[in-house]
């Protein structure tokens, strides 16, 4: 089953979510009509780093038209997210030309999945050539789901390469066991942002009505709340429960039936409704 949504239908869609933190009364509901001046946005502050995002920001990792990209940041859309390994290293060089002429006025985050200081600092001096940046202003860990996994040695790494300017703040990526890492990275002190899955079909305490049946009993709301109040900035990831494809492929944080949920996800709609789900969380 393919999803009933292109990006750049989903990139409308998104622009056009009153619940978004978006002032939306004369923006154009596609993505190629309109002036982009006409759109109207807030900003949220992501944790204590000062940076000032629009609530909603463009996850880069299956998009191929650098158009797209171009459109956003004409509407006003500043937070930009790619990594390393996205596309075979392809989507950070086509993000950094996407965005080239207005670099100043933009935040891009990329990631390296390294597990050692020299690996991670060699794969973020890759990015920066890539993106055609001196800098990124996030950093992320790449993919770490167990506290272990975030080491001291590239705890190292993030400290290093903000001292020589490459990085103004560090990240951390996690994508499963995400209430026990938030709580791990506020205790820990060392983490500026952390980019975590969250969307409706994540089974939550306070939001039991909406999530899949067998996936995993955890309180994202909660542990995020926490998170924020020990000053961590958020970004939420997977906001369309990983999209119909990943659902498809038996992602474990919706459990054992991910045929229900893709069918769900493949409904008039959704990618808005999702949209606003996650971003009702403030």
């Amino acid at each position: 089953m393919k999803p009933s949504f292109s990006r750049r239908d989903f990139l409308a869609a998104g622009l056009a979510v009153p619940a978004a933190g978006l002032r939306t009364s004369s923006l154009p509901l596609a993505i190629g009509q309109g002036k982009p001046e006409s759109a109207k946005l807030d900003y949220r502050m992501l944790g204590k780093t000062g940076l000032k995002v629009t609530p909603l920001a463009f996850g880069c990792m299956t998009t191929s038209d650098a158009s797209v990209i171009e459109r956003a940041a004409d509407f006003g859309i500043n937070h930009f997210d790619t990594a390393r390994g996205y596309q075979g290293g392809n989507n950070e060089r086509m993000v950094g030309a996407a965005l080239k002429k207005v670099r100043p006025k933009v935040i891009i985050s990329s990631k390296s999945p390294a597990g050692t200081r020299q690996e991670a600092l060699a794969d973020l001096d890759t990015s920066l050539r890539e993106l055609g940046t001196d800098y990124l202003d996030i950093w992320y860990l790449h993919m770490k789901n167990q506290p272990e996994q975030v080491t001291e040695e590239l705890l190292e790494a993030q400290r290093l390469a903000r001292q020589n300017g490459k990085i103004r703040f560090a990240g951390v990526s996690t994508h499963f066991n995400m209430d026990r890492m938030l709580a791990h990275l506020a205790k820990l002190g060392q983490t500026d942002v952390v980019l975590t899955a969250y969307n409706f079909a994540m089974r939550s305490v306070d939001a039991a009505a909406n999530a899949h049946p067998e996936a995993p009993k955890t309180d994202m709301t909660a542990a995020i709340r926490e998170a924020r109040k020990a000053g961590l900035g958020i970004v939420a990831m997977k906001v369309l429960a990983g999209g119909v494809g990943r659902v498809q492929r038996g992602d474990r944080l919706y459990g054992a039936n991910p045929e229900a949920l893709s069918k769900r996800l493949s409904r008039e709609g959704v990618a808005v409704a999702a949209i606003k789900w996650a971003l009702a969380n403030p």
